[in-house]
């Protein structure tokens, strides 16, 4: 199905978050030294600082919320798995996290499947069951970040 245009720029992200996480997942099958994973790392931290908080925000607020009011199981079991896989990517990306190789392969695993379910399964059900004023909402919040 092609993609709503209220969810066009949260898919630009995703685009841009694909590319980091096969780089991470590149960098640790090639067996980098350890300066060049941290500049890895610090591209990861410096896209979650710039992108990830509000793009999360923005899917978390709109997305799952409506999903969760809607009352539908199996879009309530949509937005339990995204929180709790935020969850699991704020939790890498979090200065607690040992920048290690390991945690760098498992961030740029994780982030990949989350991206793809995002694209695959939440965003075709996002605008197939959420209504105008809703995908709306998203596009206006995407929009208000860059301004």
């Amino acid at each position: 199905m092609k993609r709503n245009t209220a969810l066009k720029a949260l898919s630009i992200e995703h685009h841009h978050g694909l590319v980091l996480a096969n780089k991470a997942k590149k960098a640790v099958m090639q067996e980098l030294g350890n300066d060049d994973l941290q500049i890895i790392w610090n591209e990861l931290q410096e896209h979650a600082d710039e992108v990830l908080v509000s793009h999360f925000e923005i899917e978390e607020s709109y997305i799952a919320a409506a999903f969760t009011a809607l009352g539908d199981p199996h879009l309530k079991q949509l937005a339990d798995r995204l929180i709790a896989e935020h969850a699991a990517l704020r939790q890498l990306l979090s200065p607690d996290t040992p920048r290690s190789a390991a945690n760098l392969k498992q961030l740029g695993e994780l982030l990949q499947r989350h991206i793809r379910f995002e694209e695959r399964e939440l965003f075709e059900a996002a605008q197939t069951v959420l209504d105008e004023d809703t995908l709306q909402a998203i596009a206006t919040a995407c929009d208000a970040r860059r301004s």
